[in-house]
């Protein structure tokens, strides 16, 4: 009940105070016409994936590598992933907020983060499919939040999107603690197909709002890899961890 109480809530200040227009990481007043969701004060402090970074898994690099150590030693089942910002501080409290606070108004900001920073590679898709949740998590949280950044893409981009192509067909034991071969392990078989046609030999764009170690990815990758040309995987933030 409480819950439902927080949802009304949210959504009547949202009515009250529209949050269109203001800056997704301060909420200061920003132009209406903002090619950007933030304000300049942000765009200069916040963590945005730059530098030399891994051409296949988008990881920042300290040398002048062209492929990071992970994926040098880890074969990866998607062809390309992408991921706009780091996932820390603000960015960090933003997309706990996004997930777990039904901020949901935040969807089309951060799929416009994500279109910016993918229009900068030469990556063609037919397709949006986002990652999908368990039934269970599901249940908990009412929305999944990758459906809506795919959503949020699809207008974009005008290129559709389906949530009902990939299904996540067990329950798994909570990522976070995992390392990147237990969470392999403890994912296995986890994802499949639910919609061939909607794939079949087409370029899939597949959704997430955070990437960590890249395990849920290549797991739901592997499933559409049987019937796809390619997966191209997109977040709007990622982890970078010092042990991957």
């Amino acid at each position: 009940m409480k819950n439902i109480f927080k949802i009304v809530y949210q959504n009547f200040l949202e009515l009250l105070f529209p949050s269109n227009y203001k800056c997704m990481f301060c909420g200061r007043d920003i132009d209406k016409d903002s090619p950007v969701p933030y304000c300049e004060d942000c765009k200069n402090q916040m963590p945005f994936n730059q530098g030399n970074r891994c051409k296949i898994c988008d990881s920042q690099i300290t040398d002048e590598s062209e492929v990071c150590d992970h994926c040098k030693d880890h074969r990866k089942a998607f062809d390309k992933a992408l991921s706009a910002m780091i996932y820390e501080g603000k960015v960090k409290s933003l997309v706990l907020k996004f997930k777990n606070d039904n901020a949901k108004y935040l969807a089309p900001k951060m799929a416009k983060i994500i279109f910016n920073y993918i229009c900068e590679f030469d990556i063609k898709f037919d397709v949006i499919i986002p990652v999908p949740l368990s039934a269970k998590s599901m249940k908990r949280r009412h929305y999944n939040q990758s459906t809506l950044i795919a959503h949020e893409l699809s207008k974009l981009t005008s290129i559709p999107e389906t949530d009902t192509a990939l299904a996540k067909c067990k329950e798994t034991q909570h990522q976070k603690e995992l390392g990147f071969a237990d969470r392999q392990r403890n994912l296995h078989g986890a994802f499949k197909v639910t919609d061939k046609e909607a794939i079949f030999k087409k370029n899939v764009l597949l959704v997430d709002d955070v990437i960590t170690t890249g395990a849920t990815a290549n797991e739901c990758c592997k499933a559409l890899k049987k019937y796809c040309n390619k997966v191209y995987v997109v977040s709007f933030a990622r982890s970078e961890l010092k042990n991957k």
